[in-house]
């Protein structure tokens, strides 16, 4: 008859031996034995892209982690932008298009604006995040006979195309027939919450002394505000047309007949000024040939054409004892298009022309036919093929809701 203690040693090695069959019975490690805190550390490193959204719904417990608020205070020092899903295109007479950064990654059904009431008679004045700000075609009578006409329905809309909501906003009745230089989208408000359909402004510059600006929320909706600097300023007539560009937060126009100035209008406090240019970097300007973009670190960056040579400055430090201005590119259009498809060789016996312009890319043409090419600010590097380069309007970037409204399907199991 075995001892106790005999016993003990025996219960001891039935269960190592029970233990060692369960973990020779266990699978394999995946990625869901990883706790919480290490699986995050994964996900932060997909950056901001498409990439997140669908590991978030991969199952319910990676939509849990990524959905979790606390993802996202750890993820937003590392990745502060949200992924640029493609851009809208203006296209003359017909409904904007979208055209994807990467199309075998994002569909673009997914992205069109057939949503709307009234979907084709819509054109893209600007786009913020991933909101787009449209405005109602016109009728060719004029803006106080439109005004009067379509009163009742509204002049403005804002939308989100990934989830198909949209708020129409009225022009306000005291400016009802008079024109404006360009409306403009952006964030809300609410600087806690990302830009949505509940929290934007829009910015709306009605000539060089006037602008409105429309807010969300219960004590939302229009303002005037009145600019008494250039109050005193006799500037030639301005309109759409002579928008130039934006950048850091300030909206540019050119000035007809000015080789120095240009005007330009506060996206935070909605008042214009007067800001100086050297004459070397700006030069007579015109949309044709001149335009402004923003940059990283808040670098200014002008761009020219001079002939048929294309120059950027950049202004490093705007407003500091350094602010000087570098030619950061100066590409000759002849030379440096030579060999593309479709080149011909009396092309840029006249001046080309800007078509649009980004912080990443300018689209150009020669005069003697619409051709259209792309060169890539960053690189250099000229683009004849790409989708983009097929239409002759302005590209309005489009990105993803970020950070994206994840359900935690985890609760219902709390």
């Amino acid at each position: 008859m075995a001892s106790p203690e005999g016993r003990r040693r025996c219960r001891r090695r039935g269960k190592k031996s029970k233990a060692k069959k369960k973990k020779r019975e266990a699978g394999p490690t995946t990625v869901q034995d990883l706790p919480d805190h290490l699986f995050e550390l994964i996900l932060v490193r997909l950056g901001p892209s498409p990439c997140l959204v669908r590991a978030a719904a991969a199952c319910r417990r990676w939509c849990r982690v990524v959905g979790n608020p606390g993802f996202f205070a750890r993820f937003g020092p590392v990745h502060a932008q949200a992924p640029h899903v493609g851009d809208y295109h203006a296209v003359h007479g017909g409904q904007p298009l979208f055209v994807p950064s990467s199309p075998a990654v994002v569909d673009r059904s997914r992205f069109s604006l057939e949503f709307l009431p009234e979907s084709g008679s819509w054109d893209i004045a600007d786009s913020r995040g991933s909101l787009l700000l449209l405005t109602k075609k016109r009728a060719p009578q004029s803006w106080r006979d439109y005004s009067r006409r379509v009163r009742h329905y509204p002049d403005l809309m804002v939308c989100e195309p990934l989830t198909g909501l949209y708020q129409g906003i009225l022009w306000p009745e005291d400016l009802d027939g008079i024109g404006r230089l360009g409306v403009f989208l952006l964030d809300g408000d609410d600087a806690d919450r990302r830009v949505s359909t509940s929290n934007f402004r829009v910015l709306a510059a009605v000539d060089d002394t006037v602008a409105c600006v429309f807010s969300t929320g219960s004590e939302g909706g229009w303002r005037i505000i009145y600019s008494e600097i250039t109050s005193h300023v006799e500037l030639p007539k301005l309109g759409p047309e002579n928008f130039v560009g934006r950048a850091n937060g300030t909206l540019y126009w050119g000035i007809d007949g000015c080789a120095t100035a240009v005007l330009a209008l506060d996206e935070t406090t909605a008042e214009f000024s007067i800001a100086a240019l050297p004459e070397t970097v700006w030069g007579p300007s015109h949309i044709r040939t001149s335009r402004i973009v923003g940059g990283e670190d808040g670098v200014l960056h002008v761009i020219r054409l001079i002939g048929n040579e294309l120059k950027v400055f950049a202004q490093w430090h705007p407003g500091s004892d350094e602010d000087e201005w570098l030619l950061e590119i100066q590409l000759m259009l002849p030379e440096a298009t030579l060999g593309l498809p479709g080149r011909k060789e009396h092309f840029f016996r006249q001046q080309a022309m800007i078509v649009a312009a980004n912080t990443r890319y300018v689209l150009l043409t020669p005069s003697e036919k619409s051709w259209l090419f792309s060169v890539e600010l960053d690189t250099m590097r000229i683009e004849r093929k790409h989708e983009r380069n097929r239409y002759a309007g302005e590209a309005y970037p489009c990105k993803l809701p970020w950070p994206p409204a994840l359900a935690d399907h985890g609760r219902e199991r709390r």
